[in-house]
């Protein structure tokens, strides 16, 4: 859908920060900036702003710290408001760590894998690209928290979604445990990563295959 990087992850310590993505009807002058005064009337601040490459999806990253409910609710309504709006989903996060869900890697439109330019060499080898990755989205995770629950890793499980490995298709966190769903053509790749991630975070976790997809249970 829209083209990121991994830089987006966010230490969310001490705030609240959030994802608004507004799917447009059409597009025309003027939307970008319309849609930004919106956030702006209601003191938010806007962390980063990113468009697809068919002008239909506009996502925007938020500090919503100092914003109610109710404040968050009027800025959908205000969202909603223009013809060229045609729906509007957001989410607010809590945790220590932040990561954009609604957020795909693609080049050209098509899905694609993101890696740093020094382990180009490993592309012969998926199994160690997989685990140097996990190793190094690991390390990220554990610089911005001082400890890994459900919650922390309901957030953590979508960096691999920002680089391509795999799409998240559901999470939930129930009784201390999470559940999630996650899909990808790039297996068995994405299996090994999300093998050494979540080892590499301390947490105990169960992987069960299903077709293309994998059910982790932590």
């Amino acid at each position: 859908m829209l083209n990121r990087e991994i830089y987006l992850i966010a230490d969310g310590t001490g705030s609240r920060l959030g994802e608004f993505l507004v799917e447009l009807n059409f597009d025309q002058p003027g939307i970008l900036a319309t849609l930004s005064n919106i956030f702006a009337e209601h003191d938010v601040n806007i962390i980063n702003i990113a468009i697809d490459a068919g002008r239909q999806n506009l996502h925007f990253i938020v500090d919503l710290t100092l914003v109610s409910d109710d404040q968050i609710k009027d800025i959908v309504k205000s969202l909603q408001m223009f013809a060229f709006v045609k729906k509007v989903r957001y989410r607010v996060s809590t945790t220590s760590i932040f990561v954009p869900r609604w957020i795909i890697h693609v080049i050209n439109g098509k899905s694609s894998i993101s890696i740093e330019r020094d382990l180009i060499p490993l592309l012969q080898e998926p199994a160690k690209l997989a685990e140097e990755l996990a190793r190094r989205d690991a390390k990220t995770v554990k610089e911005l928290v001082a400890s890994v629950d459900p919650l922390v890793l309901d957030e953590a499980i979508y960096i691999a979604q920002l680089r391509g490995l795999y799409t998240v298709e559901n999470t939930e966190v129930r009784e201390g445990r999470l559940s999630a769903r996650l899909c990808s053509l790039a297996q068995p790749m994405a299996r090994r990563y999300v093998e050494v991630f979540v080892k590499e975070l301390g947490a105990q976790a169960k992987l069960s295959d299903e077709g293309i997809c994998l059910t982790l249970e932590a």
